[in-house]
């Protein structure tokens, strides 16, 4: 008697893991926006997040989790209020059925909460230590994995996600678009804005280059910034560039010409023209008031 083999029906298939985190981020924690080509799983294990998709605010609480699919544009932000803990996973797949995450915030069960902690500490196996860095982008690092641990994390993963997909509910989600979570994400974009800026002048920073960094459209940048500063980004870096260059003027073992080369500006010339419309003298003249006064 012949026992023929039965296939088994592969509905969610991982083809592999692109990074395992494990956040703990105070109550100001924010970061850019941020798009990649394949799926990234947030579980809050601790306090409260605030995650942005397509301009839409949705607070997740303690063991909640939430998808976002590949090239999808989201950013995460602190409350203001309480840190967090967050495991992040960004893993490959191909699978049709991953449809069903898209854009959902879960809260989870008891089953749930244990395949993720067998998932946490496989994961502890495999890497040695789970990064904690949102800066660290690495690739994994799986040499010294004991046996079988990378599979064990498919397992894990993919049970859970299997169990989730058995859900016909979305619970848990708070979908904000006027109120203060909002309000929150936009202001704290802002501030992260600003301070790419800051950190950038010694370059020549176009409006498209922080529309490229932030994916945002220059009308939408515009606005935003326009919302919370008063200006453009654009006239704020050019307030920021003056302040600096007042502050190379001093030093006169600086010539002009390296100081606009140092900035970032394309010549001597629009250094020069861009620094007088500011500051109501050239660049010569006002190193001049300030370090010889008594010449005036």
């Amino acid at each position: 008697m012949e026992f023929e083999i039965r296939p088994i029906n592969r509905e969610i298939t991982i083809d592999g893991f692109n990074s395992i985190y494990y956040f703990e981020f105070g109550k100001d924690f924010s970061h850019p926006p941020e798009m990649h080509d394949f799926w990234e799983m947030v579980y809050v294990d601790g306090g409260e997040i605030i995650s942005v998709t397509d301009g839409l605010g949705r607070t997740l609480s303690q063991g909640q989790v939430i998808f976002h699919r590949p090239m999808e544009i989201h950013a995460h932000v602190s409350n203001k209020v309480v840190p967090n803990n967050m495991l992040v996973v960004s893993f490959t797949s191909k699978s049709p059925a991953m449809e069903f995450f898209d854009k959902k915030i879960f809260s989870l069960d008891k089953t749930g909460k244990t395949l993720l902690t067998l998932f946490i500490n496989e994961a502890k196996n495999a890497l040695g230590e789970i990064s904690g860095e949102y800066d660290n982008k690495n690739p994994l690092d799986f040499s010294s994995a004991p046996f079988g641990s990378l599979q064990l994390l498919e397992c894990y993963l993919t049970e859970f996600l299997l169990i989730l997909s058995r859900r016909n509910d979305d619970t848990g989600t708070k979908v904000i678009r006027s109120n203060d979570a909002k309000e929150l994400a936009q202001s704290s974009l802002t501030e992260l804005i600003i301070t790419y800026l800051k950190e950038s002048l010694y370059e020549g920073v176009t409006l498209s280059d922080i529309c490229k960094k932030f994916f945002m459209g220059k009308s939408q940048l515009c606005k935003l910034f326009g919302e919370y500063v008063g200006e453009s980004p654009i006239e704020y870096y050019a307030k920021l560039k003056t302040a600096e260059a007042k502050k190379l003027l001093i030093k006169e073992e600086l010539s002009i010409s390296t100081i606009s080369d140092m900035l970032g500006y394309s010549s001597v010339h629009n250094f020069s023209r861009a620094f007088k419309k500011a500051v109501g003298f050239s660049p010569a003249v006002y190193r001049r008031k300030i370090n010889h006064p008594d010449e005036e």
